[in-house]
This record gives C-alpha cells, sequence and structure tokens, in this order.
C-alpha cells in the first residue's frame, strides 16, 4: 500500500529515474539533505534552535561552548608546552551549522586565555552553500581573530595542529539500510510509484554491493556480538555509516598533531544492533518533531542516524588515531564546572531572573539523560610527536 505522504518533489523523481528508476537509501539520504539546488542542508532550509526544526547545543546559548573551551584551551596550551613547531594553531569545526558554536568558542577562549587568541585559526569546514551563508554573518563579527573557511581537501593539501570538533555532524552522514529476511540480506533501496499522475516514494530491496558484503562479514569479530542478533524478526533494519572509515582516513591527513572530539547520537553495539531495535535508529526531524517516515517530506527534514560507538572507534583506529576515551555529554559538562555555572544563579536579582531562569533551563537540558545529556563524545588524538600528553578533563568524574 502506497505511503500518500511520501510523494516525491519533481526535482527527486528525475534524479531517480535518471539512475535507472531505483537508488539506494544512502543515495536518497544524500540527494534530500546535500542536492546543491534543492537539499535540506544546502538550500539553507535547516533552522536551528528553539523555534526551528530541532535544537542543538550550541543554540541554547554561549554556556555549552564556554564550557567546551575549557577542554578546548586545556588541548592547545599542552600542544604549545609541548615545543611543537606551528605558524598558528588551528581550530577546526566540521560543519559549523549555524556558526554560532565556532563564535562563542573564540570568545570564550579569549575570556579564558587571551594571550592563545593571537596564535589560533579559526577553520570552517562547510560544504553546503546555504549553510555557510548564514555562518558569515555570525562569524564575520569576530574581530582580531583568524578565520578562514576550507574544506578537507584543501586542508590535506597544508595540513594543521591543533583541535578539530565535529559537534552533531556525524550523525548526518548518508548512511546505508540493511534490511535481514529470513534467508537472506537485502540493500534497502528507494524507488517510484506513479498513481494518476503522480509520484510516490516507497522501499524496494535491492542486491548487495561488496563494501556491505564486506562490512557483513567483519562485523561479528568487530562488535564482539551475535550480529545479526539471534531471534529478529522478518525484515529486521539497521544501518551502517558507511562514509566513516574515509572520513577517518581523509581527517588522519589534515591534522598533524592534536586532538579531534566527536560529539554525536550514539550508542553502544549491543544496543545498536538490538533484536529489539527492529527498525534501526534513523528518524526524520521538522518543527521540533521526530518522526520514524523518513520518506516523507523529501528534501524538507533533516535525517539523522545514531553511530555504533565500537565502530566509530574501530573505524579511527585503523586510520591511525588514538582513541582517548569517551562519555555522555552530562558527565562531560559537569567535570568542566557545570555545576559552578548553576551554583552562579541560585540568588538572580529580581531584573535578571527570567533571564536566569531560561539560562538554568538551557544548562540543565544541556545535561538531560533523556536528552542532549546522552549525547557521545568520543575524544581521538593524533600523534606526530613522541612527547605529547594532551590532558582531558572532560573524562573526569562530574563534579559534585
Amino acid at each position: 500500500m502506497i505511503d500518500p505522504t511520501a510523494r516525491c518533489p519533481e526535482w527527486l523523481v528525475d534524479r531517480i529515474i535518471n539512475s535507472g528508476g531505483s537508488i539506494s537509501f544512502h543515495k536518497y539520504m544524500d540527494l534530500v539533505l546535500n542536492d546543491c539546488e534543492n537539499g535540506f542542508y544546502s538550500t539553507g532550509r535547516l533552522n536551528i534552535g528553539k523555534d526551528g526544526d530541532f535544537c542543538t547545543s550550541p543554540s541554547l546559548g554561549n554556556d555549552f561552548a564556554r564550557l567546551l573551551a575549557i577542554q578546548v584551551v586545556d588541548w592547545l596550551l599542552d600542544l604549545e608546552k609541548s615545543g611543537i613547531k606551528f605558524e598558528l594553531f588551528s581550530l577546526v569545526e566540521i560543519g559549523p551549522g549555524e556558526g554560532t558554536l565556532a563564535r562563542d568558542l573564540v570568545l570564550a577562549i579569549a575570556e579564558l586565555a587571551p594571550a592563545l587568541i593571537t596564535k589560533i585559526e579559526l577553520v570552517l569546514v562547510e560544504l553546503n552553500i546555504g549553510m555557510r551563508e548564514r555562518q558569515e554573518k555570525v562569524v564575520n563579527n569576530l574581530e582580531g581573530v583568524n578565520y578562514r573557511w576550507s574544506n578537507i581537501e584543501d586542508l590535506i593539501l597544508r595540513p594543521v595542529t591543533g583541535v578539530v570538533i565535529a559537534n552533531e555532524v556525524l550523525d548526518a552522514f548518508p548512511v546505508e539500510r540493511l534490511v535481514f529476511t529470513e534467508s537472506e540480506v537485502f540493500r534497502q533501496g528507494v524507488t517510484l510509484r506513479k498513481i494518476n499522475n503522480e509520484y510516490f516514494l516507497e522501499f524496494v530491496d535491492l542486491k548487495l554491493n561488496s563494501e556491505i558484503i564486506n562490512f557483513l562479514k567483519e562485523s561479528k569479530s568487530l562488535l564482539n556480538i551475535d550480529f545479526p542478533p539471534k531471534d529478529i524478526c522478518n525484515r529486521w533494519i539497521t544501518e551502517w555509516h558507511c562514509d566513516l572509515p574515509s572520513w577517518f582516513e581523509k581527517l588522519s591527513k589534515v591534522l598533524i598533531n592534536g586532538s579531534l572530539l566527536v560529539v554525536d547520537y550514539a550508542m553502544e553495539s549491543n544496543r545498536y544492533y538490538n533484536v529489539m531495535r527492529k527498525d534501526g535508529t534513523l528518524i526524520s526531524y521538522r518543527n521540533q518533531e521526530a518522526n520514524p517516515n523518513v520518506l516523507k517530506d523529501a528534501g524538507l527534514c533533516d535525517l539523522t542516524a545514531h553511530l555504533c560507538i565500537e565502530s566509530t572507534i574501530n573505524y579511527a583506529l585503523t586510520n591511525g588515531w588514538k582513541f582517548i576515551g569517551e562519555t555522555r555529554q552530562g558527565q562531560a559538562l559537569l567535570a568542566l564546572g557545570l555545576s559552578s555555572f548553576l551554583y552562579s544563579l541560585q540568588n538572580p536579582s529580581t531584573n535578571n531572573l527570567s533571564a536566569a531562569l531560561n539560562r538554568r533551563e538551557s544548562l540543565l537540558r544541556l545535561v538531560d539523560p533523556m536528552g542532549l545529556g546522552e549525547f557521545r563524545w568520543l575524544a581521538f588524538q593524533k600523534d606526530n610527536s613522541d612527547d605529547l600528553v594532551l590532558g582531558n578533563r572532560f573524562l573526569k568524574e562530574p563534579i559534585s
């Protein structure tokens, strides 16, 4: 039965027909998010914040950046103390969203360690023109700060030393979806159904390619779990972040010495590949509402899929990264001093009561275990210096 909400926009009809009538889900997700003329990101339709499609940690105010800056400053000072030669330390943000995190990080660093500002450059890596235009309006107001936009390929040609941050980025990488039947595994695809001169989207089973076959062979030993889990239902579905290995490989050529912090939706493999998770983790977001119907409103919604922690760490290790550790965002921010921020709001003046209450609500949302507090922070190090030791304050026990 056709889903009446899955009408296919004309531009996507053309893309699918020109691809032979069916495309992989990976291709579908890439098109609806990143197509240069119609994608949700590239056109700038994405609206982040309390009144937008969804909230991110930076969209709730500058406290997230102020806390994160404590760790970033530690990493930069450790690099400086190591005696590594550098022209400028680079603070690289992959997928900077609205640009608010980059701006607020720089301002917080200037407050915490003023001498560092003249020694760093801000590098924003953004593929989509629509998002970059919005970032420029935010970041161009910074004074006395070196900043530039770049792409991974250019950074590979001129690698940097410093800190790389990927905040809520990898969950939006296009994924392969795998469908397990009683006897076979298929690559999920998307095709067209024409009814009364209107095109609708629907799923279709496609043959596996060699990359997916290799992933299936390696997964059981890699994850140390039953994969797929025993007693799954017919047509049990899961995702594979197939672009992560090449991303870590390219990024390893970008950073000479320094740290990489990944903050994102993620869970352990035994929760990710679980018999009860029969439809995977993929979800659509629009106007603060989550929807499992990922074919609805193609090009007008955000699509995200959780990371598998063990797989992500393995892809990093096999591409030259050292794994430092991981924790939940709530624990990380408490370790960095969030409780002191809350304490400072205990006795607000009458004039500032409304602002204080709003800030308190935002701080609590950052550590809410049912929301943003459940994000995972995964830290990695790139080390071409034998003496480089980078401290990690956010992995300490939470401050009481």
